[in-house]
């Protein structure tokens, strides 16, 4: 009896853990079927980067979790199995990431194109600006030099009429005669008109630029104007009748001529550096004669130094750089004229930089002449041992 009870029991339990074993294997089917199908759903639907990224890996998380149930799946979802649906999901996947690049590249296309577009417009633009500002370059330039010239001639038509009244003049003593002629200087306000030119040729100086051809006119004459300024303009202050104002007007003139002075040589001096600085010559930049006189002095020293460190070629391109296309044929013929004449340079000093150079020069040559040496002496070595060779084969034949 007890023998039976206890058999009974041991079935009951056995079919009730049959079943128990095939509801599990029934919610493990369908929950891998559900979420398959929301996974496969959300991956089509999938629109921007950051919902992917979660989604990759929520199918890494969902492959991971079945994959123990893997035969048993195989088996039971008809007719892919697990093996089958999770293939579909990788090329779900695939698929959807192939869909966002490409959202991605024609969001990119259109803002290339919006780009593109705006940079043809841009460039419109910047060509009509170009031709502009090369037209307005070609008026300034034109405007520039009536300017100069328009400044010149009033320059020179001003200081005509003052040497006309002071010519036979070599004294400070004016007559009574002499006065009277003065008054005509007054009535033509001819102090205004220097000071209006002298203003005038400060801001031409400050407003524009000059070719190198330009530049050492420029100085002469602010040269000539100050050099006349300074043999009249006290005769022109004892032409005034006595007055406090017409003593400081001269004064006044005196001080622009000063700055524009400055200003002239300020151009000067930059004018001359950059002709050295356009063959790329390392001349310390200078602002006056000894400046100018020392650097260069100092650059021959030292490229006669180092010689031995170069080779022939970059010898020769360094001393043409100046003597031929810098010194030689810019600054000797068009600036040194101007500078001896205005004492900012002395003969004794162009004398110098010319022996420098030519002693340069034949610094060079030995050079040459050393190694045109060397392959005579290396030729007559093969000369002779050529001849003792064939002396030696006829002896021993």
């Amino acid at each position: 009896m007890n023998q039976s009870i206890i058999l009974l029991a041991s079935v009951v339990l056995f079919i009730g853990g049959m079943n128990a074993q095939d509801r599990s294997q029934s919610d493990i089917k369908r929950d891998f079927e559900t979420r398959f199908v929301l996974l496969t759903k959300n991956l089509n639907s999938a629109d921007n980067e950051a919902a992917l990224t979660k989604l990759l890996a929520d199918v890494a998380a969902f492959e991971t979790e079945f994959k123990p149930h893997q035969e048993f799946l195989n088996k039971a979802v008809f007719p892919d199995g697990y093996d089958g649906l999770i293939d579909r999901l990788h090329k779900s996947k695939e698929l959807a990431e192939k869909k966002i690049r490409a959202s991605q590249l024609e969001k990119e296309i259109a803002s290339l194109n919006d780009q593109v577009q705006s940079l043809k417009e841009e460039n419109a633009s910047l060509r009509s600006q170009l031709t502009k500002a090369q037209a307005e370059l070609a008026s300034l330039k034109k405007t520039i030099a009536m300017l100069q010239d328009e400044i010149q001639k009033r320059d020179e038509a001003v200081f005509a009429l003052v040497d006309s009244l002071f010519v036979k003049y070599d004294t400070d003593q004016i007559s009574g005669t002499d006065m009277k002629k003065l008054s005509v200087l007054e009535k033509k306000n001819v102090v205004a008109s220097i000071k209006r030119s002298v203003n005038d040729n400060i801001l031409f100086l400050s407003s524009a630029s000059f070719s190198p051809q330009q530049i050492p006119q420029l100085l002469n004459e602010q040269r000539r104007f100050e050099s006349s300024w300074n043999g009249v303009g006290q005769k022109l202050s004892k032409a005034y009748i006595p007055s406090s104002q017409q003593g400081k007007e001269v004064s006044d003139i005196s001080g622009l001529i000063t700055n524009w002075r400055t200003l002239t040589d300020g151009v000067f001096w930059k004018g001359v550096n950059e002709v050295f600085a356009v063959e790329k010559l390392p001349i310390t930049p200078f602002n006056n004669g000894e400046e100018m006189y020392a650097n260069i002095l100092k650059f021959i020293d030292e490229e006669s130094k180092n010689a031995a460190q170069r080779t022939s070629a970059e010898q020769t391109t360094i001393f043409e750089a100046f003597a031929y296309k810098t010194w030689g044929s810019k600054i000797k013929p068009s600036w040194i004229p101007v500078m001896m004449r205005h004492g900012m340079f002395t003969e004794e000093q162009l004398t110098e930089i010319d022996a420098k150079t030519k002693a340069w020069s034949e610094g060079m040559k030995p050079i040459e002449d050393k190694t045109l040496s060397y392959l005579l002496i290396g030729a007559l070595i093969v000369a002779i041992l050529a001849g003792i060779y064939l002396g030696t084969r006829k002896r021993s034949t």
